[in-house]
Formats: structure tokens, C-alpha cells, sequence
């Protein structure tokens, strides 16, 4: 994706990202807001950052405020700025995120838990292009653009009255939304390598790569806390790694179970079935894991492709 779209970090070759890139390209070069969805932790900030930078506005500032645990008053600050003498305390005069922001790209992250009275004055600055800073009655002009990112449904938000219809139909513009890491995994092996090299670079460590066994437990993870999940998790692997390979040794408690619980925990699964509906079973996993890519489901399970052609067959398995 990179060589495609020049989209700096963004790494997959999935279906659903070729999808999302595909509609980030478009999207990028017009002025439009952006609403960008998605579980924590798959990447809304990288989305938006790609956006800005291949935007009109690349030359500008890329602003980013994450609306979460601020109190109403502190994110007011934040996003206006203050004069001197606004409250106790305030010293001199600190323009907001709106002002720092004129001539390029604010990023509001978590968008959805913004108070209500702070999206009224959300609306006004969208529908003036004028920001007013706290203790002051001088509009200020800017000229930004806003992305905005949230992890909840926002149109449910609407019905229950928490969050504001005519704000919500002027930030989304356009939407984007970003899957779960467990609904694309056949990008995983590249983020491992991506994010091994970055690794290595920031770090100056030389890790040249990961055993085949660790990776394919990192592939079969659920990883509930998605991407940010999975660049920690080999953060710390490189940290505690005792050769120039990760091995299922440096994996997290969480990921690897010791051999002789994960055994254990086989033996209950597969009691029962026999052997051919254990390996059907195993195969089909595999697939579906890897969204049906067969030469990577022959990696995983660390046989030909040509035999895995002949088990696909002989057990009718529909991908």
C-alpha cells in the first residue's frame, strides 16, 4: 500500500484496507470533513494523518485533540485558547487547538464524548469559520479542516439525544470505517515485519525476524486491543528477545500458553472426533483465518500448497 498510495505507515493488503485506502485516496484531495470509525486501537489517527498529508493542506499543521476525560471546561480551553486574565491563572494569552491548526487539518479523536455544550460551540466554529477564545468577545478567524474519529455508534448516540443530529451530519461528510485486526488477518505477517523494522530502527536493536511457530500464534490471536496491541506486543518481544529471531519464548503470557496447558486444552476440544475431523477442522480454521489465502494457510500449517489443494478437496471445504 505504501508503493501504491504514498500513505507513509499505513501497512495491509487485505480486502477491507485495499478498500479503505482506496476511498482515503479519493477523499484526500477534496476539503470534505471525514468521520472515521472504528474499535480502538486500528489506526483512526494514522487515517487521518494520511488524509492531512496528502491533502491541499499537507503544508499546514496536522492538530490532533483527543475528547475524552477532558472536563467541558478544560477541553474549551484546549480547543479556544484563552486571554490573559480569562481565570486564575491564566498569565498571558494561549491560543487553542482551532488557531494552531489555520491553514491545515484538526483531528478530533473520540469525538463522540464530547459534552453536549461543547458541540454547539463545535457547530459554530464549523459554520463561521470564527473561534473566540475564553474571556474574550474578539472572533478569530481560521480556516481548517476537521477529521474526526470515534469508537461508538454515533447515530445511536443521536436517537438517545447525547450527541447533537445537526453536528453529526456536518462532520460526515465522508466516512471511513476501520475493521477490527482479527477481521483482516492475512495483514498481520506484514504489520510483523513493518513493525519489527520500525523497531529496530528507533531502537537499534537487530532483530532480522520471527520463527514461523511465533508467528503463527501471533496470526491466531484475537487481539482485542487490535494494532496498538500488536506493535506493544512485539515492543516488548524485541526488548526481551535473547537471539536475533522472536521465538514463541518471547511471546506475552496472554498469546502463548505454556505446552503442557495448551495441550490440555486441545485434548478437551478434540475429544471425541477423530483424526480426519480434527485435521478438516484445523484446515478450515486456517483458511478462514487468513481469509481463505491458500498459500499462507499451507505456511501456517507447514505443508505444500499442493497438499493443502489435495485435503481442500478431499474434505470438500468451502472457503
Amino acid at each position: 500500500l505504501d508503493e501504491k498510495f504514498g500513505f507513509g505507515n499505513i501497512v495491509g493488503h487485505s480486502e477491507p484496507m485495499l478498500k479503505i485506502l482506496e476511498t482515503v485516496r479519493r477523499v484526500a484531495s477534496s476539503d470534505i470533513p471525514v468521520l472515521i470509525l472504528g474499535p480502538s486501537g486500528t489506526g483512526k489517527e494514522l487515517i487521518a494523518n494520511a488524509i492531512h498529508q496528502n491533502s491541499p493542506r499537507a503544508e499546514g499543521k496536522f492538530v490532533a485533540i483527543n475528547c475524552a476525560g477532558l472536563s467541558e471546561t478544560l477541553l474549551e480551553d484546549e480547543l479556544f485558547g484563552h486571554v490573559k486574565g480569562a481565570y486564575t491563572g491564566a498569565t498571558s494569552d494561549r491560543p487553542g487547538r482551532f488557531e494552531h491548526a489555520d491553514g491545515g487539518t484538526l483531528f478530533l479523536d473520540e469525538v463522540g464524548d464530547m459534552p453536549l455544550a461543547m458541540q454547539a460551540k463545535l457547530l459554530r466554529v464549523l459554520e463561521n469559520g470564527e473561534v473566540v477564545r475564553v474571556g474574550s468577545n474578539e472572533p478569530v478567524r481560521v480556516n481548517i479542516r476537521i477529521l474526526s474519529a470515534t469508537n461508538s455508534d454515533l447515530a445511536e448516540k443521536v436517537s438517545q439525544g447525547q450527541f447533537r443530529q445537526d453536528l453529526y451530519f456536518r462532520i460526515k461528510g465522508a466516512t471511513v470505517e476501520l475493521p477490527a485486526l482479527a477481521r483482516r488477518r492475512e495483514d498481520i505477517p506484514l504489520l510483523i515485519d513493518h513493525f519489527i523494522s520500525q523497531i529496530n530502527a528507533t531502537r537499534g536493536t537487530k532483530i532480522k525476524g520471527i520463527t514461523a511457530e511465533a508467528r503463527r500464534l501471533l496470526m491466531s490471536y484475537d487481539w482485542p486491543g487490535n494494532v496498538r496491541q500488536l506493535r506493544s506486543a512485539l515492543e516488548n518481544m524485541v526488548a526481551m528477545a535473547q537471539g536475533e529471531r522472536l521465538t514463541v519464548e518471547d511471546l506475552p503470557a496472554e498469546i502463548y500458553a505454556p505446552p503442557g496447558q495448551a495441550f490440555a486444552g486441545d485434548l478437551q476440544e478434540l475429544a471425541g472426533i477423530s483424526l480426519e475431523q480434527a485435521e478438516k477442522q484445523l484446515i478450515s480454521n486456517t483458511l478462514k483465518m487468513v481469509s481463505g489465502n491458500r498459500q499462507q494457510a499451507a505456511n501456517i500449517l507447514g505443508i505444500g500448497e499442493r497438499t493443502l489443494y489435495r485435503k481442500i478437496k478431499e474434505y470438500d471445504l468451502n472457503e
